[in-house]
Order: C-alpha cells, then structure tokens, then sequence
C-alpha cells in the first residue's frame, strides 16, 4: 500500500491565502458596511404642508448621485461615493421606488400627512413599485391618467413587468409622449434627469400624490388631504 505523502509548506501556502483572500474580502464588505453607518446620520421630521415645488426642490440635489437598490441615503456632493459596489452593497444612493418615497414626503406608516426625510437619512419606506401600480384605499397616493390634462409636474409614471419594475417622477412636461423625468435609474447612471418616453408606454400607469399642499397656501385654503 502506498502512503500519501503530505507536502506540509504547499498545506502552509494554501492557509496563508485563504485566510489572506478572507481579509480582502472581510475588508471589502466591512468598507461597504460602514459607508451608510459613517456618511447616513441624518433624521426626519413632520411638515404641515408638502407642494409640488418643495418636492421639485427636494429632488434636485440627488442629480448625479448613486444609486442602492433598497437604499435612501445621499451624501450630496456631486457625485457617486460607491461607484462599481454591487447592487444592494448599503452603497450611495436611494432606489427607484425609495426616492419618489422621500421626494413625495410620504410616512413610513402610511398615513396621511407629510414626513421631511433628510438627504442623509438612509430611508426607504414601505413601497415597491408593486405597490405603486396597484395602489389601495389607504395609500397616500392613486393612479390618474397619462395625457397632458391629467398630470403636473412630481407625478410619476410606474410600470411593472415579470421581471423589472420602475418608476420616475415628472421633472418637467415634455411633447409627443415624452418628458424630463428625474429618477434613480439603476446602479449604472445613478440619479439623474431623462427625456424619455414613459408616457407612451403601453404598460405605464400614471400616479400622484394624495393631498398636495395648493401652490397658493397659505393665501387660499389650507392644506387638503
């Protein structure tokens, strides 16, 4: 019978780069895990009113900055802080469905009222855009038409098919279908402005906000709900 000989320094090499390979990538992950716990230190808070153009206002700083599926947090500053981390790596960024949850000034609760989340503030909310196409009662937003008559500026478009979903907010009405929309697009492009065609998409719907703040308050009516 012939005996296996052990190669002791080939066993030596073979421990030093495992454990070396899982420094490298203990290290990455711990450098991805402290991104949000180190730049994310902002709150929220309640508002008694929430227009269009606070939303409008909202929005723009996000422009050229990441994108984190799941994600809500932004550090501002012109650009993407975790650009190339995998999706879902707690990088830079909010999602398609996180932003329009900030930019609406919606609560996690999903009661009426308007809720100010900081850009900081690594902040989701409860919805997808599952539940942005199929809104219920409850929700603190509905569908409305797509034509020019129907909608403003900070309405969205959502669509939703087997494998995808996505949804952008009106940055400015456009012509033939088409409008600058602002939206966290994917974790290529970030957050940023398009024009492109949503409102011709034989699968989108179109969605607003429940009670918008009137543009004239506080010399009309106040606030609906």
């Amino acid at each position: 019978m012939q005996q296996t000989r052990t190669n002791v320094p080939t066993l030596i090499g073979i421990a030093a780069l495992t454990v070396v390979g899982w420094m490298t990538v203990s290290a990455g992950m711990s450098a991805r895990a402290t991104w949000v716990s180190d730049n994310c230190k902002g709150s929220s808070s309640e508002r008694s009113t929430w227009k269009r153009s606070d939303a409008y206002d909202y929005a723009q700083p996000a422009r050229a900055e990441g994108y984190e599926w799941n994600g809500g947090c932004y550090k501002l500053n012109n650009r993407d802080d975790t650009e190339g981390w995998p999706v879902d790596a707690e990088g830079e960024g909010a999602d398609c469905s996180g932003f329009v949850f900030k930019v609406w000034a919606l609560r996690k609760d999903g009661t009426a009222g308007y809720r100010f989340w900081d850009h900081e503030m690594d902040a989701h909310g409860p919805y997808s855009t599952w539940q942005y196409i199929d809104p219920q009662p409850d929700d603190q937003f509905h569908s409305i038409g797509k034509t020019y008559a129907s909608t403003e500026y900070m309405d969205a478009f959502v669509y939703r098919r087997t494998d995808e979903g996505h949804i952008a907010l009106i940055q400015s009405e456009g012509t033939d279908g088409s409008d600058y929309v602002i939206h966290a697009r994917n974790n290529t492009l970030g957050t940023l402005v398009n024009y492109l065609d949503y409102r011709s998409y034989s699968d989108s719907e179109g969605l607003t906000r429940e009670g918008w703040t009137p543009p004239c308050y506080p010399r009309c009516a106040g606030p609906s709900r």
